[in-house]
């Protein structure tokens, strides 16, 4: 902390404006760590004894079962058949099934109600997916890690966290400009600037930074702008 009295009361106000904006932890932000195959629950521990102390643990709490609520929601959707899946079935179910002598409809091994008995037992005994994920030890933090395409390739394993996972990772973080953060007036912003694609973002920023300091002398490069 600096020594001036001016420099150390604009220090006392930042550090104030962190904590508001900070002090709260997202939980949709602490779910994306989670779905993080690198880190799981062990980060948000970590980060949340050195961040709240000794009430870590009802901040912990509130992200588990955050979690296991959003799973429990996923668990009651429909999960869609894969293609082959789906064309498997779809033929099993024309060329497959016979009549027994009885007038009781039998697959090609006889073994229908088998199936469904197997899938009526284990279903409760079984752990949930997120449990499963959960327990497992985490991955080694290579560098440039795809968790979207991780999640990717374990949707045999994880068909129903899979597409929980797709749908958190895949949500936008907002920032905002660092002359904007003490802004004290309401920021609004409508749905066509909140929609626009990437490509488009990026040359409106580039048109506004040539309007506003000009082209480069001698500069000769093409510039291809893609809306």
């Amino acid at each position: 902390m600096s020594e001036d009295p001016f420099i150390s009361n604009i220090n006392k106000i930042m550090h104030e404006k962190i904590d508001k904006y900070w002090r709260e932890c997202s939980l949709v932000l602490a779910l994306a760590v989670v779905m993080d195959p690198r880190f799981k629950m062990k980060l948000v521990e970590f980060s949340f004894t050195k961040t709240y102390g000794d009430d870590a643990h009802e901040y912990i709490k509130i992200v588990e079962d955050g979690i296991h609520e959003l799973f429990n929601e996923y668990v009651a959707l429909p999960l869609p058949l894969t293609p082959a899946y789906a064309e498997e079935g779809s033929a099993g179910s024309q060329g497959r099934m016979e009549t027994s002598p009885g007038g009781t409809l039998l697959s090609e091994n006889g073994l229908t109600d088998f199936d469904a008995y197997i899938m009526e037992t284990t279903s409760q005994q079984m752990r949930s997916e997120l449990d499963q994920y959960l327990e497992e030890s985490l991955l080694p933090r290579v560098p440039d890690f795809d968790v979207l395409g991780w999640w990717k390739l374990n949707k045999i394993k994880y068909p129903t966290l899979s597409k929980m996972a797709r749908d958190i990772l895949s949500v936008p973080v907002s920032t905002v400009q660092p002359d904007s953060v003490f802004y004290t007036k309401n920021k609004e912003m409508d749905h066509y600037r909140s929609s626009l694609r990437p490509e488009t973002v990026e040359a409106l920023v580039c048109a506004k930074d040539w309007m506003q300091y000009g082209e480069a002398e001698g500069s000769n490069a093409l510039v291809n702008i893609v809306f």
